[in-house]
């Protein structure tokens, strides 16, 4: 399942993560699907693309889970 938590001011503007609880490559084609370019991932322990505020309401759109940090984290331990 693609998840998605909640967006928040860093320096740079507004994000929030996109993760995948099943696999790097549900991850990558959800990514692809709204338009992310695969550049854009953030590799190493906890694998995810930052998103600001529009995409995150188009990944919602196509069916990405809204979840806080606490639980997006949670689930990315399963993985």
């Amino acid at each position: 399942m693609i998840l998605v938590d909640e967006t928040r001011r860093h320096r740079s503007g507004w994000w929030c993560h996109m993760v995948s609880d099943r696999s790097v490559e549900e991850l990558h084609a959800f990514a692809s699907e709204i338009g992310l370019r695969r550049r854009w991932f953030q590799d190493g322990p906890r694998p995810h693309y930052d998103l600001r505020p529009s995409k995150r309401r188009l990944a919602v759109a196509k069916g990405a889970k809204e979840v806080n940090v606490r639980v997006l984290v949670r689930r990315m331990a399963r993985s």
